[in-house]
Formats: structure tokens, sequence, C-alpha cells
């Protein structure tokens, strides 16, 4: 039952997705930086390694966005040799772009979906479980033609097994666009 509910949840984004037939802007996006452990995580784990990349599509409002995403991330688990945790999974989401059309500007998201906590080891085995994950962020994006570069700091976080598995991401990336009006 837990599963299906969080495959509902990473799902339902996509429903409201407007179809690339109804002339709206189209987007892909990938990104990796930084990510920096917090709460229980934030206690055993090192920083490390966040990748995303997703695709967005132009809502039916002004300045707003609806996307979906993918990530991936490793930490090491600080005073051990070699184990790691690799948190990923699916997102989808809205953003909001403050910035006027094809100028450089600020924009903010809030997103949820699934978050897979895998931890690694040579010592104890593999593990992993899942959960209802959540996020949000803000970044600084620079458009030049149809391509665009942007900066951005995320929280992302998710309760599994009663502890919290959560990050801050600090990245750079490249968004293309294509399709649309």
């Amino acid at each position: 039952m837990k599963k299906a509910l969080l495959a509902l949840v990473v799902l339902l984004p996509s429903l409201a997705l407007p179809s690339p037939t109804q002339g709206s802007a189209q987007g892909v996006y990938i990104g990796a930086g930084l990510s920096i452990p917090t709460g229980d995580y934030g206690d055993y784990h090192d920083n490390g390694f966040l990748g995303v990349g997703g695709i967005s599509f132009d809502a039916p409002m002004e300045g707003f966005s609806i996307f979906g995403e993918g990530f991936w991330g490793r930490n090491s688990i600080t005073d051990t040799d070699g184990d790691v945790t690799n948190p990923y999974g699916l997102m989808g989401g809205l953003l909001y772009d403050f910035s006027e059309e094809d100028s450089p500007g600020f924009y903010a998201f809030g997103q949820a979906g699934l978050m897979v906590h895998r931890y690694s080891s040579d010592e104890f085995g593999d593990e992993s479980d899942s959960g209802f994950g959540y996020g949000g962020g803000a970044g600084f994006s620079f458009p030049m033609e149809e391509v665009s570069f942007w900066v951005e700091g995320r929280y992302m976080g998710a309760s599994i097994d009663g502890e919290t598995t959560s990050f801050i991401g600090l990245m750079a990336g490249i968004s293309m666009s294509f399709g649309g009006e």
C-alpha cells in the first residue's frame, strides 16, 4: 500500500502536464553540485555529490512551470572505509520564475515525490528503503537564446523508517528549451 501511494504521488504531477500539442514551451535540464547532509543524515555522513535531470512544461499561469525530475546523490559515511549512502528518486513540482521572459532572474520551486535511501557496505552488505520525498529551493537563471545556465540552492528530505534523510544541494546546470510557441 505504501509503495502504491508513493507511486501515485510521483505520477500525479505528470497528469497535470500540458501535452506538447498545446503549444506550451518545453525544456530539459541537467545539473550537479555539492550535497551537504543535514539533520539525522548529517550526523553520520560527509559532504558528497548530487545530480539532477528533468523535463519542464510551461503551466497555464504566467510565470509558472511544471517539472518532473530524477536525482541521484552520493555521500560517504563518516569514519568508515568505503561505506556510502546513495539517495535517489523521482520528484514532480512547480516552479515560479520572477524574471521577465528571456532575461536573467530569480526563481523558486517546491517538489514532492519518492526518495530511496540506499546504503552500501563491503562489510555489512547493501540495503535500501524508500519514503515520501519533499523539497524546495531557489536559484538564478542566465538565459542565452535557447539555452540557460542556472545556479541554485535546494533542500531535499524524506522520512524513511523513522529517520530523516535530508540534505542541502548547491548546484549549477544548464537547461534547453524546445518546442512551444
